[in-house]
C-alpha cells in the first residue's frame, strides 16, 4: 500500500499470520504488473560485507585482548582518519 511517509518511492507492507486467518477476500484484484526489482551492486555488497565482518573480528580479538570499550573507540578514530 502507498507510503504512510507519503515519501512517493517507499511502500507500506503489511504482514499477516495466515494461521489464524479463517476467511480471506479480495478486494482489488491487480491487473498492471509491478515495476521491475532494483538491481543489485553485488560487488558493493560484498564490499560491505567484508569491511563489516573485518570490523568485527578487529572487535573479538581487542576484546579478547582486554583492551578497553574506549581504547577501542579510540583506535577507530584514529584509524578512520
Amino acid at each position: 500500500c502507498p507510503s504512510s511517509s507519503g515519501k512517493p518511492n517507499h511502500a507500506d507492507i503489511l504482514l499477516v499470520n495466515l494461521q489464524y486467518v479463517s476467511e480471506v477476500e479480495i478486494i482489488n484484484d491487480r491487473t498492471e504488473t509491478p515495476p521491475p526489482l532494483a538491481s543489485l551492486n553485488v560487488s558493493k555488497l560484498a564490499n560491505k560485507t567484508r569491511t563489516e565482518k573485518e570490523e568485527k573480528m578487529s572487535q573479538a580479538y581487542a576484546i579478547s585482548a582486554g583492551v578497553s570499550l574506549e581504547g577501542q573507540q579510540l583506535f577507530q578514530t584514529i584509524h578512520k582518519t
